[in-house]
């Protein structure tokens, strides 16, 4: 634990030195933490906006999902952004001749930073998620999953 926020603060104090913050409407991208992940994010305002993503996750697994986030500029360090929201993703499970697939419902909260002479939108979020629906779950017990967050590189198509 220790570590991931040793990481959280190491990426805020080095996305205030690298530069100014821009507003962007889509970017395309990768997800580190989930696995082989790609990210399309869309913007429907300066404040709202929605991020698709899906690939392969760590051990083989198939996973994607769509966060909602609403965004909030952080008045104390000048163009850096926070934001939360909510979402849905499924995750399908294989091991060996063994498969299982999951369905749960996500709380997001993160940081973004867009450079301003690059193409570049950057962000490290938390998504603690609640399985609602487990084809692997027979005793029906509900499970949380605490451990869930990326850090995300976005290309900008759009400004």
């Amino acid at each position: 634990m220790k570590t991931r926020v040793f990481i959280v603060l190491c990426f805020v104090m080095a996305l205030t030195i690298a530069g100014r913050a821009q507003d962007y409407q889509t970017a395309v991208g990768g997800k580190l933490g989930y696995g082989l992940v790609a990210s399309y994010k869309k913007f429907f305002s300066e404040k709202t906006g929605i991020d698709f993503f899906g690939g392969i996750h760590w051990g083989g697994s198939i996973m994607g999902g769509v966060n909602y986030s609403i965004h909030k500029d952080i008045k104390e360090v000048e163009d850096l952004r926070w934001y939360y929201g909510a979402g849905a993703n499924f995750f399908s499970w294989a091991a060996g001749s063994y498969s299982w697939a999951e369905v749960g419902v996500s709380g997001n909260i993160g940081l973004e930073y867009t450079f301003k002479d690059i193409p570049l939108n950057l962000s490290v979020d938390y998504v603690p998620t609640f399985i609602v629906y487990d084809t692997d779950d027979f005793d029906n017990v509900r499970r949380f999953r605490g451990g869930y967050g990326a850090l995300t590189a976005r290309y900008i198509l759009k400004r």
